[in-house]
This record gives structure tokens, sequence and C-alpha cells, in this order.
């Protein structure tokens, strides 16, 4: 049996089909814009969601299979973090109407990690923070299932 490499592209696919597959998640396939591997913008973004207006961005990092893959493995979701959190150009607090103080919600941002490197950003990235920044974390284990955790299910 050949092994799986757990790639970038292979992360994205498996992501995308997940959430447009997702029971009662309403992501759209035709909606959905995968960038090239050294292309510019997140990996994924994908609209719908439960108001059918809401926008999913998602950076997704592969599995290292070089010597110091264990490092890389352990902390490559710090760079994943970096480049996501960059992209997050709306306001995370709502200012006006009856939302007003409310985190904005309409904006779900999400990295997509190998198990390992998962389990490692889950543990490191307090929970406060990832409700704040409505921040979800997908986890590719090495049969290529995914496993989504949502904010209240970090540092826990």
């Amino acid at each position: 049996m050949e092994e799986i490499k757990i790639t970038e592209t292979f992360i994205v696919k498996k992501i995308k089909d997940y959430l447009v597959n997702k029971e009662n998640g309403n992501w759209h396939e035709e909606k959905t814009k995968i960038s090239d591997l050294h292309g510019h913008g997140a990996d994924i973004v994908m609209t719908g969601g439960s108001k059918n207006g809401e926008r999913f961005i998602i950076e997704c990092k592969g599995k290292s299979y070089a010597k110091s893959a264990r490092s890389i493995n352990k902390e490559g979701w710090l760079n994943a973090l970096g480049q996501i959190i960059t992209r997050m150009n709306t306001k995370r607090i709502i200012n006006t109407g009856v939302q007003k103080g409310n985190i904005n919600r309409a904006y779900k941002y999400g990295l997509g990690l190998c198990k390992e490197s998962a389990e490692v950003a889950l543990r490191r990235i307090p929970k406060e923070v990832a409700k704040v920044l409505n921040l979800y974390i997908f986890s590719c284990d090495d049969n290529g299932q995914i496993k989504m955790f949502t904010p209240s299910q970090f540092n826990t």
C-alpha cells in the first residue's frame, strides 16, 4: 500500500471536501476559491455557512518529510498563523447596531495542518484568542482524515 503524503495541496483538497460535504455546513463548492501553491492570498476562501453570507478563510501547511521534520512539523503552524492574521482585514468587533460590541462571526479563519502541528497549535493558542479571532483548526491525520476544532476546543 502506497504511503499518503500529507502535502499542502492534499490538505487543501481534503478540507474543501470536508466543508462542502459537512452536514448542515452549507459551504458552496462553486463559490470556493483555491489559490495555487505559490499564489498570493489564502489557500482556501469559501462562502456559505449558516447565514449563507459567511466567509471561511483558511491557510494550510503540509507535513514535512525532511530530516528535521520533527521540529518543522511541531512549529509549522506558527507560519500559517502569521499568514492568516495578516489576512484579517475585517474589524473583529462590531461597532454599530444591535450586535454592537460582539465579535464579527461573518468571517471565520482556519489553519489546515498535519496532525502533529495541529496538536501543538491547539495546546499553545489560548482559547480566548481563538474565540476573538474566530479561529478554527483543521487537523489532517496520516490517513487523510480531517478533524475540525472550534475555538472553544483550544487549549483544553
